[in-house]
């Protein structure tokens, strides 16, 4: 089986391409507030990323499902992971930092990836 590229959106339609594929649905809108803070200059390591969990919202056909993905692991192989959740001097708002350039992690039609 050919592997497939991880889409990189350009447009709403891409996106909502993206997330038919992964949720088996029509896409819905929801409603977040993004904070567009930058990433302080000094950060505290709180540990390394061993996992990931996560639930599907609005009417996914995954919803209800939570997913838990081991940091690294790419279904055929598991590659190193150097990801590390931080806090900023306040010890108010997380971080969760890609310390190792890599092509991993993906988001694709499994979920996330490595």
């Amino acid at each position: 089986m050919p592997r497939k590229k991880n889409p990189s959106p350009k447009t709403l339609e891409a996106a909502k391409a993206i997330s038919r594929d992964f949720h088996g649905s029509e896409p819905e809108e929801v409603q977040i507030t993004l904070d567009t803070r930058q990433i302080p200059d000094v950060l505290i390591a709180i540990g390394k990323v061993v996992a990931v969990e996560y639930e599907p919202i609005g009417t996914s056909g995954r919803k209800g499902d939570v997913y838990r993905h081991e940091w690294g692991d790419t279904g055929k192989r598991k590659v190193e992971s150097l990801h590390y959740f931080c806090t900023d001097t306040t010890r108010r708002r997380f971080y969760l930092i890609k310390g190792k350039a890599s092509s991993y992690p993906v988001f694709n039609e499994r979920g996330v990836v490595g």
